[in-house]
């Protein structure tokens, strides 16, 4: 990712509508297993970007957050998260040691090698019947200078996520796109924006992280929180995002 991508994630993940409808939706299933298990869960962000997220979770038990890029973590530092650096190609976790393990739009960086392989190091990193979380950027054709940005390999279709899971050992219990009410919207702008963009600007690398105006905001939020509720019941059909949740065992 490029450096300048960690300063604006700081600056906006507190109150952008895509980072917090995202974290209430991941929070929702940690929730859930917290009650499932009645006891504080052993979590592990693999890949905490600034840490936002392990601040978030920490109420639900004793979070261990790992970065690849040393700006990350100095912007965890700020927020008071505890996170080391690591680079998950080669990361050896201890087997069996978490209850829950969240990775949030990392896999599909091209600093990943094989996706399957640190996979298959989370599944060995989790307690039978763990739970993985997973979010990932979807479909090929959406891809823009946002991917620039963020050092993207790959954009992810439902099949081949789910052919990975199942080739890592995973069995999954959720796989479904998000940002799915507001997919009209996120695929026109990154459509135009991309026939507009000079070579050069695109070669840049401009992200798409922006907070929009608080009025703005607040009405993709609703969208956002209107589409988790949604997702409680059903599976969204498309999206510019894959969510999954599925367990060792």
């Amino acid at each position: 990712m490029n450096q300048a991508e960690y300063a604006r994630m700081f600056q906006v993940e507190d109150s952008h509508w895509w980072y917090v409808g995202l974290h209430e939706l991941i929070l929702s299933h940690v929730a859930r297993e917290a009650a499932r298990l009645k006891r504080p869960l052993r979590i592990l962000d693999a890949g905490c970007g600034t840490g936002r997220l392990c601040q978030l979770l920490a109420p639900y038990g004793e979070v261990e957050g790992v970065d690849a890029s040393r700006e990350a973590i100095r912007f965890c530092r700020r927020r008071g998260v505890a996170a080391e650096i690591g680079d998950l190609n080669a990361l050896e976790l201890e087997p069996e040691r978490y209850d829950l393990i969240t990775s949030i739009d990392v896999l599909y960086h091209q600093g990943v090698r094989d996706d399957v392989e640190v996979l298959k190091s989370f599944l060995a990193a989790l307690r039978p019947g763990g739970m993985l979380i997973l979010n990932l950027v979807a479909l090929e054709w959406l891809r823009s200078s946002h991917d620039v940005a963020v050092h993207t390999r790959e954009r992810y279709d439902e099949r081949t996520l789910r052919d990975r899971l199942a080739a890592a050992g995973f069995r999954v219990a959720l796989l479904s796109f998000r940002v799915s009410l507001l997919f009209p919207l996120v695929a026109g702008y990154r459509l135009l924006r991309g026939r507009l963009r000079s070579a050069r600007a695109a070669k840049a690398g401009a992200s798409d992280v922006v907070l929009p105006s608080p009025l703005v905001n607040r009405v993709l939020l609703c969208a956002m929180r209107m589409e988790n509720s949604l997702l409680r019941r059903l599976r969204l059909p498309i999206g510019s995002s894959l969510f999954a949740v599925a367990r060792k065992g």
